[in-house]
């Protein structure tokens, strides 16, 4: 299967489809420019449509296949043809865009996977960017506080 991303005159992503490898394939190999075309006469319209893959996030095939264009395509998000690469609705004003990877990142890092668990690992903060005050915040699954990370120590903290 094939994923093509449709983008408007902005190269925001209007529509995602996919399309079987035989409607988009010369001798075998996928090509963007025939996927297009097929696109485009289904529809019965003159889209830009941009091939990407869906298992793409931050530069790295997730299941280990080739790179290509960054990251999957996402309704809302953005085509960046200087970049080859899609990027993804900008979640809050105060993240920036990592030119590597084109993912966005807070201004202050997400805590390591390992301490976002508490109780020896029986539970998992459920965690959450508030972006007024520029911080990380987690509900306890299990005791329904909430919790503020603090970067400096690398702990949870009840907030009172």
């Amino acid at each position: 299967m094939a994923y093509f991303a449709e983008l408007n005159s902005d190269n925001v992503v209007l529509n995602i489809e996919v399309i079987h490898d035989d409607n988009c394939s010369i001798d075998g190999v996928v090509n963007e420019s025939k996927g297009q075309e097929f696109l485009n006469n289904i529809h019965n319209k003159n889209s830009v449509w941009k091939l990407f893959n869906k298992d793409m996030v931050g530069n790295v095939n997730i299941n280990g296949g080739p790179v290509f264009r960054k990251n999957s395509a996402q309704v809302g998000g953005t085509y960046d043809s200087s970049k080859d690469a899609f990027i993804n609705v900008k979640p809050y004003n105060s993240w920036s865009l990592e030119e590597d990877t084109c993912l966005w990142k807070a201004p202050v890092d997400e805590p390591p996977y390992e301490k976002q668990f508490y109780n020896g690992g029986a539970d998992k903060y459920l965690m959450y960017w508030d972006e007024d005050n520029s911080r990380w915040l987690a509900e306890g699954s299990s005791d329904q506080q909430t919790y503020v990370w603090n970067p400096d120590t690398e702990a949870f903290i009840l907030l009172t």
